[in-house]
């Protein structure tokens, strides 16, 4: 099995460090690279498609020049992204936020801000995840 890939966004630094912490602490099988940018994080899954590897992305909404919505937008218009699997991580509440998240056909979870290994381990159990997550031993 190859390992998951996971791609954390978020423009805001000390969110970044947060979340790649709670990351680590609830045990969350794969790679993980950071990105404070949109455009960032688009480049590097951009190079990652044609591997087959599983994708997991948690995308922060509102950020400057890339919102994660652009993101979406984008990753939709490219080939290969069978295996990527997108979780809105944001701090909006809005209940118009959430329905248009579900619009997109990578986004498998809208979860607000901050991570917790607590809702870490609510996305490894996922039903479109766990495949990710487990390698066939129980």
């Amino acid at each position: 099995m190859t390992d998951s890939q996971i791609i954390i966004v978020d423009d805001n630094a000390g969110v970044l460090f947060l979340h790649e912490l709670m990351v680590r602490e609830s045990g969350m099988p794969g790679n993980i690279e950071t990105f404070d940018g949109a455009e960032k994080g688009l480049s590097f899954l951009r190079s990652r498609l044609e591997s087959g590897q599983e994708l997991l992305v948690f995308l922060d909404i509102n950020m400057p020049a890339m919102s994660g919505w652009d993101f979406l937008e984008k990753l939709e218009e490219l080939e290969y992204t069978e295996n990527v699997h997108v979780v809105m991580v944001t701090s909006s509440v809005n209940r118009s936020d959430r329905e248009k998240s579900g619009r997109y056909r990578h986004v498998v979870d809208y979860i607000e801000k901050p991570l917790s290994i607590e809702t870490c381990k609510k996305v490894m159990n996922h039903d479109e995840l766990k495949r990710m997550f487990t390698n066939g031993v129980d």
